[in-house]
């Protein structure tokens, strides 16, 4: 498909998502996969309804993901990557010298909360507006995309590359494993094989943060398809998060106030917030690792109302 006819801002990154996902893969096993029936071609399902599960490993052993989908994740890593830090030099929190002054840091973040708002209406039909998810799109590409860059569009442009292509790494590894149903099981050896051929290109390009940051995002956005956090045939999404830190370098796990716990614990409020669910907010003396692990109860608790566990 033409990039052209995929909505912002796919087109703009997804060349970039395609080559990641070749790169991390040895030439070796992925001819293999391809000799065995894995199709060359990647299906897009370009649609204007409100956005639905990333990507699947169709019958025809094509790997296929939803362009609203790839909007989505876009649009949360670069609000939360901003509002995150932004929010950090207002509260005169940063470690050292700040890049930005308290009056752009908070330009920046009203912006990034403006454009969150409408990422979110991507979720749900607009009852009043059938056609909102295709008519909003103009207002979405007026704001800083790879096409219009600002001081945080690079690293947010990584952030969702590494997601994506983690996403499309999670449906190869159903294909090399040969998954024929979905099941907690086979979806945690989907995810490790994501996870690990990430990390290795993570490792050699001096990198893993920014790669595991997209993983992270990439479950979060998922989150915020299933508020409930729970599955049958899936592991809870938080339980995936949890799963996926398990990979990452000490030194960005043992870090509590990384930028992996922060990008959870910022993450968690707003997917609270937007589904009006309680949960404590971050104390001003806690790390946001430990910050992390308390909000851990409520989520268990928000569960027990959707299943037993």
């Amino acid at each position: 498909m033409n990039n052209q006819m995929l909505h912002f801002p796919v087109g703009h990154i997804m060349d970039r998502v395609l080559s990641l996902f070749q790169i991390v893969v040895c030439e070796k096993d992925h001819q293999k996969a391809i000799d065995e029936g894995l199709k060359r071609s990647l299906k897009y399902r370009t649609t204007d309804a409100p956005v639905q599960q990333p990507a699947s490993l169709t019958g025809e052993n094509i790997i296929e993901i939803n362009d609203n989908y790839c909007e989505f994740l876009y649009l949360i890593c670069y609000c939360f990557m901003v509002m995150n830090d932004c929010a950090l030099v207002i509260a005169d929190k940063v470690e050292g010298e700040p890049s930005i002054s308290i009056e752009e840091a908070q330009t920046y973040f009203a912006e990034a909360e403006e454009l969150l708002a409408e990422a979110l209406k991507m979720l749900k039909p607009n009852e009043n507006e059938p056609q909102y998810m295709a008519a909003s799109r103009g207002k979405l590409c007026r704001a800083p995309n790879t096409a219009k860059p600002n001081r945080f569009t690079d690293l947010s442009d990584s952030m969702a590359i590494a997601g994506l292509a983690y996403i499309l790494q999670h449906e190869f590894g159903h294909f090399i494993y040969a998954h024929e149903e979905d099941t907690p099981y086979n979806e945690l050896q989907a995810d490790e094989h994501a996870i690990i051929q990430l990390k290795k290109w993570g490792i050699e390009t001096n990198s893993e943060n920014t790669i595991f940051a997209g993983i992270i995002l990439a479950l979060i956005a998922t989150a915020f398809i299933n508020p409930s956090l729970t599955s049958t045939s899936y592991p809870d999404i938080d339980s995936r998060i949890e799963y996926a830190l398990q990979f990452a370098d000490t030194t960005l796990k043992d870090n509590p106030n990384s930028l992996l716990y922060r990008i959870i614990s910022f993450s968690a409020l707003i997917w609270a917030n937007h589904f009006m669910i309680d949960i404590p907010i971050i104390k001003s003396d806690e790390t946001y690792k430990n910050y992390c692990c308390r909000i851990k109860e409520s989520l268990i608790a928000h569960k027990r109302k959707s299943k037993i566990i």
